[in-house]
């Protein structure tokens, strides 16, 4: 059984039995297919916000501002980035005030 997604994606929800064309009960499926396809994009936009709110994205983030401002060379590992990342905190502490 595909993913609920890709189903949604492919439109595999409004083919018949076979892949050819349209079945019996089409209207159901095409209904479904717009709830499924509804859903997966709330998913999916519940995934990114969450991704920014944990801070799980700010690689991707790196790498599409470092791809723009600086195309001729290549941008750091992941591992990289987030160990640099991690020393910044570390000698930058914040104690909240001024």
């Amino acid at each position: 059984m595909p993913h609920l997604c890709a189903a949604a994606r492919t439109g595999e929800a409004e083919r018949g039995p076979g892949g050819d064309g349209p079945g019996p009960g089409t209207d159901r499926r095409t209904r479904w297919h717009g709830v499924r396809e509804s859903l997966c994009e709330h998913l999916q936009e519940a995934r990114r916000l969450w991704r920014d709110f944990t801070g799980e994205s700010a690689y991707d983030r790196y790498v599409e501002r470092h791809a723009r401002e600086h195309p001729d060379h290549e941008p750091m590992t992941e591992r990289q980035f987030w160990r640099a990342r991690a020393d910044f905190d570390e000698e930058n502490v914040s104690t909240g005030c001024c």
